[in-house]
Parts: C-alpha cells; structure tokens; sequence
C-alpha cells in the first residue's frame, strides 16, 4: 500500500494499529512499523515510547533499536526523569546483545552519559571495573575526569536535595482576549501551577498543583519540617479563621488546618507568613474587642500559628495601625523575623515617624526595635549578613547590620533595572541571599503576562537571563526551597509526566471554606481528579497530550526509527 501509494488501505492499516491497546511490550514493534510505513500514528505511539522508556528499556524488543536511536534517547533532556544507572545498565546489555557489530558504538554511547548523577560508589566499583569501560582509553578518561572533580572538590556527592525557587499561582493568559481587547484593562486567569526552578541546572519542573487556583498566593518553606505553607492573599480579609495549605515533601501531600484567631480577636487580615525556627509565624492585623464589648483598636501581631486547629499564639503585639499601613516581612538566619511597616498607627503621623523596623529572635522569643534611621521601600530582603531596604532602579538604599544593629544609608544603585527601559510590572521577586531573582510579570503597554526569568548577583553586580517560565505568569508567589531530588527528576516537558501527571502522584487531603457560607467547608480528597484536571486551568498542556500530536503533518523526530 506504501509502495503504490494506495492511500485508503494505508488508512486502514493505521486504524488497525489505533485499534490495538498500546503496551510496553507492543510499543517498540508498533513504532517500528508506524516509522518504516510512515504512518501518522508514529508521534503518539513514540510519545509513548518516551513516557514509558524504563519499563520498556528492559524489554527484549528494546534491544533491537539502532545506536542512532539509543543515542538520541541518551541525550534527549526531556528524559531526566530516567535514572543515568538505567541508561548504563540498558548500554552494556545492548553492546551485548551482539557484541561483535555493537562494540564500536559502545564508547560514544557511554560517554554521552551524565556519570555525575550516578553514585560515586557505583561508579567507582561497579562501572570501572566493566571489562568494555576497561578496554577503552575515552570510556577511562571519562571516568577519570569525573573522579578528580571528586578529588579536587569541584563536585561533591549528591546528597539528594536541589536548591530550587518555587513559583506558584498567580494569573496567565489573558481570558476572553477579543473582548478586553477594546477595554484599558485585561483579565487574567488564575492559575494553580507550582512551578520548580532548579538553579544549578538552569531548568523548569512541575510539582504537584496547588488545591485550587490562586492569584495572589503567599508562600513560605519550614526546612526543618521539609513543608511548604501557602494562602491567597486575593481573599485577605476573614472573619476569625482562614484555612493555610500544606505540602509535605516527603509524602508528596496536600493537607490544610485552619489559622484560628485568639478569642476578642476578630476581622483578621493575614499579611504574610514566614517559617522560622521550625515553626510558622504569621503578621496578622485584626479588631481588638475589650471588655463591655467595645472595638477600640485595629492593631498589628506576630502570631504563632497552632497546625493541631487550636488558637493561633500572639507573639507579640507590633503597633496600632490604619487603613494606610504596609507590611513587608522577611528571615535572617533561620532565627530572626525582621518586620517592616510605614503608615502606622491608629492615625498617620508624618512621614519617618511612622516607619517601624522589629527584629524578632524565635530563640529567644524576644521582639527588639530597631525603628531609628529606616525609611520605606517596597522591597526588603537578606543579602549576605545584612537586610537590604530598596527598590528596582533606586540609587540609595538602607542596609541594616545584624552586628552594628544599627542602619546606614548607602548611596549605591543596589539593585538596577535588568533592561532600560525596563517595562513590566507584578513580578515575582525573591532574594537568596547571594542573587536577587525576577520571574514573569506584566507588560506596562501590552498588560498581557511574560514568561521572562532574570538573575542578579550582587557580587558581580550583573543581571543574566535565566530559562523562561513554563508560561507566562504575573503576580506568583515565591520561595526558596531545598528540593529533595526524586522531586526534581522530571523535565518540564518530561513525557512520562504525560502519562502519570504531577497530580495523579500526590495525595489531597484538604478542606477550603465555602464563599457562600463561612461556617460551611467543603472537603476534596483528590478522588474526583481526571486527567485532564493537571493542565487544563494551568495553561501548561491543553488536553491529555501535546497539541502537536494531534497534527497530522508534525514529525518532531523525522522518522526516528529509521
């Protein structure tokens, strides 16, 4: 039918094939049949190929690919979630398999390997002693040069964990882009991606979707506890108690319990919250009611939050406040809160006067003021042994000294604008002590949300791009996260993700309040999840699979098989 070009029994041998249930035991041969025949089933039974490769690696079909195609599956960096051990063991059982015409191909194809993500031990008394890594000279030197990296300290062995910044929720594509197109403003959709940014890798990964979409989240990480912590701020006021989500890294689980306001406590505002000390900490501004009933105050705390549902712990009342009031908050050293805020008190007083600065050491549990010689930026973070006080593009700034305990005003461009002009605005910024990072935001002409990531470092003085986000996101929220590695295998656009999403992989157990009733909470156990649940609201895939293999005349890998 190929070779005379008879189209309609070529469809019904594709239909055929499309009829069949796909298995990793099936997979290798139907491919090979879709790619020899050109047939347009090729791209969806290859796709499954990828997101099923360990599996179908130790199969006996497997063993008949050609080295042109083992090798692109080696170097392909959509396939990390696949072990570099499993690769070496599938390599040497391919060479095998017939030694005589393979053993050529063999050093090109273990030289293409990362033999930094495999075990030193392994390396060192498994593979090094392989009598085809022993006879030749470049599999040696590959060996060697990774063993002195050891030695001389420019790698070490990998603990499991990846220093990583999460971004998650916030608002993407625009909705209905041909109606507010005539309009001064745009609406954006709310997103419940948490998207992982692995520094030393210089790449993207997916975990596990928030609850439920967020457009304004506030996110903190407890290392000791190896959680994660987050609300929306888009539903900032509540009555007495607001629910805060979980996200144990270590059972890959959502949970949630309610932040519960002391008793006379109420109309609570959550500003932010910070893990510090193992614990979380929340700044909450609420009504004061006093004895006989009456609401004299509108005051700001440090709060402790309780995870076991009992009242939240007032740390310590910080100052009273108005409706003017701004609060930023940030961690030193895992051991001291460092508080910021203008405007306060219960009627604003001139400008200076009303700018406060508190340094909370949870150690000690003790509140110190350091309010003499601050002024208000929009922006503090830690940088190196000192908090910096700024903003994007200013030329001064205030940096407070953890050992002076004093502030001094510097007359430095801290941080410069990443490009001149530099127009884009609801950014997500984050600091790491070191490098001041930049993610997404929303142009100040076109209002549509950017993918663009961007790096400062403060010893260099020098921004550089950074790979883009996954999608274009505004107003997210960020945080720095040490990731355990099984959590930050797969790519971006990693194909067994495909098959068993982010979500399929986690456990929900969580509750979230009702809009149209605050004493009524409604409850998802995950149970209700479809496929389709991870990527349609997220904007990141549009159905089960790629766009592009549903196009006919698409062949991202020219007839691989061949």
């Amino acid at each position: 039918a190929d070779y005379f070009q008879i189209n309609e029994l070529k469809s019904c041998c594709q239909s055929y094939l499309e009829s069949m249930t796909m298995t990793v035991e099936n997979c290798v041969q139907m491919c090979l049949l879709c790619s020899l025949y050109n047939l347009e089933f090729y791209n969806k039974v290859f796709e499954f190929l990828r997101g099923h490769l360990p599996d179908i690696m130790q199969q006996e079909d497997a063993l008949t690919l050609t080295s042109e195609s083992v090798m692109s599956l080696l170097t392909d960096p959509t396939l990390s979630y696949v072990e570099q051990k499993q690769f070496y063991e599938f390599i040497i059982k391919w060479s095998e398999f017939d030694l005589e015409n393979r053993e050529a191909f063999f050093p090109d194809l273990f030289c293409s390997l990362d033999l930094q993500k495999i075990p030193r031990s392994v390396l060192e008394n498994e593979i090094e002693g392989n009598p085809l890594v022993k006879k030749d000279k470049r599999c040696q030197v590959h060996i060697l040069n990774i063993k002195m990296k050891y030695i001389t300290g420019l790698i070490k062995e990998d603990d499991g964990v990846r220093e990583a910044i999460l971004v998650a929720g916030g608002c993407s594509q625009v909705m209905f882009a041909s109606i507010f197109s005539i309009l001064p403003f745009r609406e954006s959709l709310a997103v419940k991606s948490l998207l992982g940014y692995i520094l030393a890798e210089d790449r993207w990964i997916e975990l596990a979707p928030l609850p439920h979409q967020m457009q304004q989240a506030i996110m903190t990480f407890c290392s000791k506890k190896n959680c994660l912590y987050i609300f929306d701020q888009g539903n900032q006021s509540f009555s007495s108690r607001v629910f805060i989500y979980k996200f144990d890294l270590e059972e890959t689980k959502w949970t949630s319990f309610l932040l519960e306001l002391p008793e006379n406590h109420i109309s609570g505002s959550l500003h932010t919250i910070v893990a510090c000390s193992g614990k979380l900490f929340a700044v909450i501004s609420c009504h004061i009611i006093q004895k006989g009933g009456q609401n004299v105050q509108w005051s700001t705390f440090l709060m402790e939050v309780k995870e076991d549902g009992t009242k939240s712990e007032i740390k310590n009342h910080l100052f009273q406040r108005n409706e003017n009031t701004s609060v930023v908050a940030c961690v030193m050293q895992d051991r001291k809160i460092c508080i910021l805020a203008t405007k306060v008190g219960a009627i604003p007083r001139r400008k200076g006067k009303s700018t406060k600065f508190f340094v909370y050491d949870a150690a000690l549990n003790r509140k110190y003021e350091y309010s003499r010689g601050v002024n208000w930026d929009n922006l503090m973070f830690a940088a190196g042994d000192e908090i910096v006080v700024t903003r994007m593009g200013k030329f001064s700034c205030m940096k407070y000294s953890m050992t002076t305990r004093k502030w001094r005003h510097v007359k430095e461009q801290f941080l410069p604008f990443p490009t001149q002009p530099f127009e884009s605005t609801d950014f997500s910024s984050i600091s790491d002590g070191s490098n001041f990072y930049v993610f997404g935001g929303k142009g100040v002409k076109s209002m549509e949300s950017v993918a663009e990531a961007m790096c400062y470092n403060y010893a260099e003085k020098k921004w550089k791009k950074l790979q883009e986000l996954p999608q274009p996101l505004r107003q997210g929220a960020t945080c720095c996260i040490q990731l355990p590695s099984n959590l930050a295998k797969c790519h971006i656009k990693c194909p067994h993700c495909i098959f068993f999403p982010s979500r399929s992989r986690a456990k929900y157990d969580v509750h979230y309040q009702r809009e149209e009733d605050d004493d009524e909470y409604d409850y998802d156990d995950g149970s209700g999840y479809t496929f389709d649940d991870d990527y349609v609201s997220d904007g990141l895939w549009s159905d089960g699979v790629p766009d592009y293999l549903d196009d006919d005349e698409y062949d991202d890998y020219e007839n691989w098989f061949i």
